[in-house]
Order: C-alpha cells, then sequence, then structure tokens
C-alpha cells in the first residue's frame, strides 16, 4: 500500500506523470518532467525516488521513459 504524498510538490510532479502517461500512452521523460514541473532535471530525479520510495511508481534503472504508475487505486 502507498503512503500519502503530503507534499505539494510530489502531488504536482505525480499528477503531471499520470497526465501525461493518460494523454500520450508513454512515460514522460526526464526533461518533458522538468519542464512541465518547471524544475532542474536533478531535482526531477530526486523528487522521482521519493515517488518510488512511496511506491507511487516503478522505473528501470537505465531504461528511457520506464516510469510506470503503482497498480493500485488509491494512488491518485
Amino acid at each position: 500500500m502507498s503512503e500519502p504524498i503530503n507534499e505539494p510538490i510530489l502531488e504536482m510532479m505525480y499528477a503531471f506523470i499520470c497526465n501525461y502517461i493518460r494523454e500520450k500512452g508513454f512515460a514522460p521523460s526526464i526533461r518533458d518532467i522538468a519542464r512541465g514541473c518547471y524544475m532542474t532535471p536533478g531535482n526531477v530525479h530526486r523528487y522521482l525516488d521519493r515517488l518510488e520510495g512511496k511506491r507511487l511508481i516503478t522505473r528501470q534503472p537505465g531504461v528511457a521513459r520506464s516510469i510506470r504508475l503503482a497498480d493500485h487505486q488509491d494512488a491518485e
């Protein structure tokens, strides 16, 4: 089960990722997220680590656009 987000920046990033996947059918790149959330790629990596730690997303190291939403419905 995932933890609640309770952080505006994480909520914004998670919503961006969800909307991007829903609209385009594939995961955003780090640059897409950086542009869409007005942050640096380094900060994107840090916040993705936190979303992954909260079990809201999964990623495959070394694979581009590998962000996947967790399978549970309570994440949104």
